[in-house]
């Protein structure tokens, strides 16, 4: 190994000269070696760059390292290559075996690229059933997706009462990186296989009432089918009584008061004297003002408490307080680096970063990595900490990151990345393999 040339790819890997890094990691070997490591970042590089069948085979070469491992990381980013490069046979082979890797910390990874795999293969019931394991894993951090997806074979496979319960518990499980308003779509086809129709119009509308989410088109035959089925079924009720009686409300009899008549015998109100009836009235007038003072204490208490609560939300937002706070932000960052979902983080970098800073950012995080702020300098619109992030092989990086306030003012997002190089610079380099662990295909792509 040349280690020159290993140091200068993986500046270049590092600094998103991707093209630079795949020429020189594969040039820092000597001819005929074999090397786990080098062929890792050079399959990294080369999905970075679009060419997906030559990063399925630099992850072949890896492979080839008994000594290197990570056989599960290596087989699931293979196989998002594969599928990529459009081999979705070869693409379920490389996902199946990255799953039996009893070592693979991820496994949810592997689950849902094979169950992606093979619903593009037409085997829905295969694919519904990887969806439910990664939806079960432990380690999955955000099950949302994959029950959205378990509750789409269900609708495809027939059974929509299985679908409904699989959208639902996916609602459940919505995290900030979680599109609500796709899976509530997918909800309002699954009521209307069932033939809840009016359930459907209802999950479409949630779907669709911020006027970001637009319908596919055949999502919008089904909400226009269970429209259509609501409509004839109104129109077949029963028309109400409009002349002699009217029709009359079982809760409000009188269609004023709400109750019948007082029955003499049971009130005695047409047996009072006149003077009973005076202080009759002087006791509901009492009982009427009582109700009014305590309609307007309930008011001012409501008032108190709303003020009390502005103050202390103003004061923490001075404080640096937001939803989502610091370390949710960063948290967000790094597992949608891990999951390699770019427009997931998109939204956890500041607005206003050029294309070319959001990318240096985003090439500079590690997969498979916990963040954790260890220093926290809180300010009202700008905050920096240092994060200590712990690799997946053991080894430790101290970041110094800069926050911004996002777009609507309330929450933080990452503006900058700069890794710190003071003592942690040799446990940087011994966890080098961690801290630049692939991103998932479907980011690099």
């Amino acid at each position: 190994m040349n280690a020159q040339y290993f140091d200068r790819a993986r500046a270049a890997y590092r600094a998103g000269d991707f093209a630079a890094a795949a020429q020189m990691f594969n040039v820092a070997k000597e001819p005929g070696e074999v090397c786990g490591e080098a062929d890792h970042f050079r399959g990294n590089s080369l999905m970075k760059l679009g060419m997906f069948a030559e990063a399925a085979e630099a992850y072949a070469q890896a492979l080839a390292d008994p000594s290197y491992g990570k056989y599960g990381a290596l087989l699931t980013n293979q196989g998002k290559a594969y599928a990529a490069a459009g081999d979705l046979q070869a693409a379920a082979d490389s996902f199946s075996r990255a799953a039996q890797d009893t070592s693979y910390a991820t496994p949810y990874k592997a689950y849902l690229g094979l169950g992606n795999a093979l619903l593009a293969l037409g085997n829905v019931a295969d694919a519904g059933v990887a969806f439910r394991a990664a939806a079960i894993d432990g380690t999955n951090p955000a099950p949302a997706s994959a029950l959205a997806s378990l509750g789409d074979c269900f609708v495809r496979l027939g059974r929509p009462g299985d679908a409904v319960e699989s959208y639902l518990t996916a609602l459940d499980y919505v995290g900030p990186h979680d599109d609500p308003r796709s899976i509530n779509a997918g909800l309002g086809c699954a009521y209307a296989a069932a033939n809840r129709h009016a359930d459907a119009v209802d999950a479409f509308g949630r779907a669709t009432a911020d006027g970001i989410y637009q319908l596919t088109p055949d999502q919008a035959t089904v909400l226009a089918t269970a429209q259509d089925v609501l409509a004839a079924q109104g129109s077949m009720a029963p028309a109400p009584v409009t002349g002699g009686m009217a029709a009359v409300d079982p809760l409000d009899p009188l269609g004023q008061s709400g109750a019948f008549m007082p029955d003499p015998s049971d009130t005695g109100f047409f047996t009072l004297t006149e003077n009973e009836m005076i202080q009759q009235d002087k006791k509901e007038s009492r009982t009427r003002r009582r109700k009014r003072h305590t309609g307007l204490k309930v008011f001012i208490t409501i008032l108190v408490v709303l003020i009390l609560a502005a103050a202390g939300l103003g004061f923490a937002y001075t404080r640096g307080a937001g939803v989502p706070s610091q370390q949710q932000a960063v948290e967000g960052l790094f597992a949608a680096v891990t999951a390699g979902d770019d427009e997931a983080a998109a939204s956890c970098l500041a607005p206003g970063l050029s294309d070319d800073a959001r990318a240096l950012i985003l090439s500079s995080i590690p997969s498979d990595a916990t963040p954790t702020i260890s220093g926290l300098d809180r300010g009202m619109t700008r905050s920096e900490a240092t994060v200590t992030v712990q690799l997946s092989l053991g080894g430790t990086q101290t970041y110094d990151i800069v926050f911004a306030r996002t777009s609507n003012h309330i929450g933080w997002a990452v503006e900058s990345v700069s890794i710190d190089l003071g003592d942690s610079e040799g446990s940087a380099s011994d966890a080098s393999p961690d801290a630049t662990t692939p991103q998932d295909a479907g980011s690099a792509a």
